[in-house]
């Protein structure tokens, strides 16, 4: 209109020409086209949907009114429809270890409301037509209600589908993320920002050919490496789809949790084995990681000087955010520790030193149940009992049996003065209220990974490197390219004895298609 009318040689036969268009313009909008498309315009997403789902025809033969939406103040919106339905594969997408062995997701519905207030009368209508089912399971603080898809939509393929979803963003970031430091952190984002990190093409034929090879046998299953409980394929699949779907369109997702600052992006939350298609500006990845790195990072702990607040040490409690120290340094807490070192000595540690520098803490956990339990154990096995062994409280008892014995076995015979500090550190202390105490140790080491790994490692890779060298973390590891792989490893060992007070051992694993754990299914893919 505005180019029309400030044309002062505009001509009659411009005008009428204009009308008509005009009129056609209107027209369409009456017929949704143009309307939908400007509607929707930036607000369309890839959700994982099953093939046999049609929002449309179920509307059709479920009418909302009928089902709860009569009587609400709001306009029903399909968006919303989507946006809960997006939650049944964005939440595992996020985070692996919410995969469980019935394909159960956890929704938290207050979070949900936070985001839309009506939520559940979306949720309610799903559950009441046939879409989705509820299994009516929570624990206050632990657990919420978990959800999936009916039989009749669980059975089928799934696919990556492009909807109109303007609320689905809020699917995946969580109340805790804190994107906006990142600006000041140019060596953690620049190299994603260059959106030059891509995904092999075969990528997805591997994903449903392994969900095939797993549904056909249980046996196959994946387990997660926290419990130890199995994982439902489908919904493992259904993750990887999103992931897959995210790194081919750029969309890394980083950002930095503001509980133990943790570097979050699709990378971490990709199944280890989809790593194998990943490569940067064409190039082949390597992976440095530590290893046995929770164990490890736990030497710094048993330094007297890592707790006091004028300590010269290069990483100590005070070199961590506030939040983590906060929670350490109650009255309490402090006089414990205190008179702990007053008992022991450095030579009293030697042993959990050496094992952890060694990176051998996991074979010697496994040793020790074979020698004392006659049980022969895996390495994987061993990590998860040690991960108990860390981060559960102090009078948690575990479903298995072996757990509970080498929990005894590790705090009274193999390293009894560590398990001690350790009992202090986790205490639930009747002055401090928080209902999870026990999470102080593996949230104290966890910043000591992220100080580290981010913030020392990281930086000076993007300082000396001069911006040359491509970096990516996963939590306690630095993938980069070949050419520089070896110059990482070396700034790894390096600011990781300076600030553990003990040497690292380090692992090295290429990231190419020769490593997939399935060999056989890629090579008949490939051969196709």
């Amino acid at each position: 209109i505005l180019c029309y009318s400030n044309n002062v040689n505009m001509n009659i036969f411009s005008l009428l020409s204009y009308k008509k268009f005009l009129a056609k313009f209107i027209n369409k909008i009456k017929n949704n086209k143009v309307f939908m498309a400007l509607a929707y315009k930036g607000h369309r997403r890839n959700i994982v949907l099953p093939e046999n789902f049609d929002l449309e025809e179920h509307l059709n033969q479920y009418p909302p009114a009928r089902y709860g939406f009569a009587d609400s103040q709001l306009r029903f919106n399909k968006d919303k429809i989507y946006y809960f339905l997006s939650l049944l594969s964005t939440i595992p997408a996020r985070n692996k270890d919410l995969i469980d062995e019935e394909g159960w997701v956890p929704i938290n519905m207050s979070y949900a409301r936070n985001n839309i207030k009506d939520i559940k009368l979306y949720k309610d209508y799903l559950i009441a037509t046939g879409v989705i089912e509820c299994d009516y399971q929570a624990i206050k603080g632990k657990k919420s209600y978990g959800y999936r898809w009916k039989q009749q939509y669980s059975q089928t393929n799934f696919h990556c589908c492009n909807v109109a979803c303007s609320h689905e963003e809020d699917a995946y970031f969580m109340q805790e993320e804190n994107n906006e430091e990142l600006a000041d952190l140019p060596y953690l984002s620049h190299w994603y920002n260059q959106k030059k990190l891509t995904i092999s093409p075969y990528v997805n034929q591997y994903a449903y050919a392994l969900l095939k090879y797993k549904l056909a046998d249980k046996s196959k299953w994946s387990t997660n490496s926290n419990t130890g409980k199995l994982k439902h394929p489908q919904l493992q699949y259904n993750a990887v789809l999103i992931n897959i779907d995210k790194i081919k369109n750029h969309k890394y997702e980083i950002h930095v949790d503001n509980t133990v600052y943790r570097l979050h992006t699709v990378i971490t939350n990709l199944q280890k084995d989809y790593r194998n298609f990943l490569s940067y500006n064409g190039q082949e990845l390597i992976c440095i990681d530590i290893s046995n790195s929770q164990p490890y990072l736990a030497c710094a702990l048993l330094n007297p000087m890592f707790w006091r607040i004028n300590s010269q040490l290069p990483l100590s409690l005070y070199s961590l955010p506030d939040n983590i120290q906060r929670s350490i340094t109650s009255v309490a807490i402090t006089m414990d520790i205190e008179k702990f070192f007053r008992q022991y000595n450095d030579e009293d540690f030697r042993d959990y030193k050496k094992t952890a520098s060694d990176g051998k803490m996991y074979e010697t956990i496994a040793e020790e149940c074979q020698k004392n339990l006659q049980k022969s154990i895996s390495r994987k096995e061993a990590k998860i009992l040690m991960f108990y062994l860390l981060f559960s409280s102090n009078q948690g008892q575990n479903d298995d049996i072996t757990i509970n014995q080498m929990k005894k076995i590790f705090s009274n015979k193999l390293f009894p003065e560590v398990a001690e500090l350790f009992k202090i550190i986790k205490h639930r202390f009747q002055d401090i209220n928080d209902e999870k105490q026990h999470n102080r140790l593996s949230c104290l080491l966890q910043a000591i990974e992220s100080e580290i790994i981010l913030h020392r490692c990281c930086k000076r890779i993007w300082e000396e490197g001069k911006q040359q060298v491509p970096i990516f973390t996963i939590h306690d590891s630095i993938t980069t390219t070949i050419e520089y792989s070896e110059y990482v490893k070396k700034i790894m060992e390096e600011e990781l004895f300076r600030a553990i007070g003990v040497s690292p051992t380090l692992n090295i694993e290429n990231w190419n298609l020769n490593r997939v754990e399935y060999p056989q299914i890629l090579h008949d893919i490939i051969e196709q």
